[in-house]
């Protein structure tokens, strides 16, 4: 029956391409998720709460190179079936009330505006990004913090988020924000690496270095400049030609979130050092919240959010650092410790020990992320993640009534806990896999992420992803209840025209419940366009 229902209509978690299959199970936000430059359309029906309503969605995209994209969208929702128990103040062809009804429902209309990638650092260069759109992975530096952050996790709410980093060989930075409208909770994280700042210095003072220094530079501008030798200025096409092969063996890579696999042509010792801090926060975080005498949360006008009575700065504050051992082309080993505390909270800390393994080629690798974890029970790592555009209101496992995640761990004790959060991806040329677990070994404290990217020939996909946070033991972590999220999609291309099955498992504030309700919305929609 789970099995069933998650196949049964399917989602595009992953911000895929109507022309264009991507050959990855988890697209990062940014420069990995951006769509074909095009003119396109949706069009079909939605079920939702048993009630039908008609759907379309026009887009706009547009790449300015390989660097600068953009996209917008309309997606509507008419009424057309309005089932028992029947809605107020409605009729036939009316726009779905909770999609348009708050100031920040109408940055629906912005996909994404992308420049860059984030997250790429390459040897020698400055590189940069900034991205502000649809956030489906939102996360800073190894994720202990922020991590998997969704600004979509809500139909009743949307929020753009942001993710911007400045990457040098000797210092960087990075930050988050899960809405563009309101800024609500941001992240920053600045890091140094020592050993190549040290060596820096130490050429400075260093004279015997400064021919071959002087030597190197006279290179790098040449090569930069494209300026060709005297024999291939005179005509040697055999030289031209070596150039030209030695460049494309340099080109880097595409990123990885968990892989930094293109740096393994330029990767010196020195580089490989890196410290980090990272600051997070949620500058509103509910503490009390407001209810009617009849026990139903007060909703505020417009919002689609449940009412605050006392709100606080919850603050979370951390250190980490790594040393990149391996990185050849077929073995990458990175281990990483991060410490981090939320402040307020008596003794609320927690330290995550990593590493980052990877076995195989570009195309067919296994990456293995194992992370070991001790810390206070009043401590949440991976605080800002999945489930936080709901979990600031309401901790996980969802029950009545609201309780924020934050008074929760203001309640409990700063006794020891250890625990596991292991990750595994599988890529198999345009095959993908990833599989995540989190277990402490207390009741209601279990997680799971699983999901696969898989394209059958050249016009049929099929791709889903499932969480699950709170659960009591490993054999309810795929029951679909309060606590799940869910999308998957089945899609197949006529010519230029994509037919697509969907299904959303999302939140939405249902008053009458006195607390958040995961549901799944059915999409029947087709697409088409044209690519420019």
């Amino acid at each position: 029956m789970i099995k069933y229902r998650l196949f049964q209509g399917l989602g595009i978690f992953f911000l895929l391409p109507i022309l264009t299959l991507e050959a990855q199970v988890w697209v990062p936000t940014g420069t990995e998720s951006r769509r074909a430059s095009a003119l396109q359309f949706d069009a079909g029906g939605t079920s939702f709460q048993k009630d039908y309503y008609g759907y379309v969605s026009p887009n706009f995209t547009y790449n300015h190179g390989s660097n600068f994209g953009y996209s917008f969208s309309l997606p509507i929702n008419a009424l057309a079936v309005d089932k028992d128990p029947l809605q107020l103040d409605t009729k036939a062809g009316k726009i779905r009330e909770m999609d348009y009804n708050s100031k920040n429902d109408y940055s629906r209309v912005l996909n994404y505006i992308s420049y860059g990638t984030y997250n790429q650092q390459i040897p020698g260069k400055v590189t940069y990004s900034a991205y502000t759109g649809k956030m489906v992975d939102g996360y800073i530096g190894h994720g202990t913090i922020v991590n998997k952050y969704q600004s979509s996790s809500r139909f009743d709410a949307y929020n753009p988020g942001v993710m911007a980093d400045l990457n040098t060989d000797y210092v960087g930075v990075q930050y988050f924000a899960n809405s563009v409208v309101n800024f609500e909770v941001n992240a920053a994280r600045v890091y140094i690496k020592p050993l190549a700042i040290g060596r820096s210095l130490f050429s400075l003072f260093d004279k015997s270095s400064d021919l071959v220094y002087l030597m190197n530079l006279r290179g790098n501008v040449l090569d930069e400049s494209g300026r060709l030798s005297v024999e291939e200025e005179a005509g040697n096409e055999e030289l031209k030609n070596k150039k030209t092969e030695e460049a494309r063996k340099k080109e880097i890579r595409p990123v990885s979130k968990d892989s930094r696999m293109e740096l393994v042509d330029n990767d010196p010792w020195y580089n490989r050092l890196t410290i980090g801090y990272t600051k997070a926060w949620d500058r509103a975080a509910p503490v009390q919240m407001s209810y009617n005498t009849n026990g139903s949360p007060v909703t505020e006008k417009n919002l689609d959010n449940p009412k605050t009575a006392q709100v606080t700065r919850a603050s979370i504050e951390g250190m980490d650092i790594e040393y990149r051992l391996l990185n050849l082309p077929f073995v990458e080993f990175t281990p990483y410790l991060d410490f981090n505390k939320i402040k307020g909270l008596d003794g609320a800390q927690g330290t995550h020990y990593g590493s980052i393994f990877r076995l195989g080629t570009k195309d067919l690798n296994i990456i293995l992320k194992p992370e070991f974890r001790q810390m206070t029970a009043n401590y949440a790592p991976m605080y800002f993640d999945s489930f936080y555009e709901v979990e600031r209101f309401q901790k996980f496992p969802v029950s009545s009534p609201l309780r924020p995640k934050y008074e929760y761990l203001e309640n409990q004790s700063n006794s020891k806990v250890t625990g596991y959060y292991h990750t595994v991806y599988v890529n198999f040329y345009h095959l993908g896999f990833e599989f995540a677990l989190e277990d402490y070994g207390v009741k209601g404290n279990k997680r799971v992420f699983a999901a696969a990217y898989i394209p059958l020939g050249s016009s049929f996909l099929m791709s889903f992803y499932y969480t699950k946070k709170g659960f009591e033991s490993q054999g309810k972590a795929f029951d679909l209840d309060n606590n799940t999220q869910a999308a998957a999609e089945i899609s197949k291309s006529f010519g230029p025209i994509v037919l697509r099955l969907q299904n959303y498992r999302k939140y939405y504030l249902d008053s009458s419940e006195k607390s958040f309700v995961s549901i799944d919305e059915i999409r029947f929609l087709v697409s088409g366009g044209m690519s420019f």
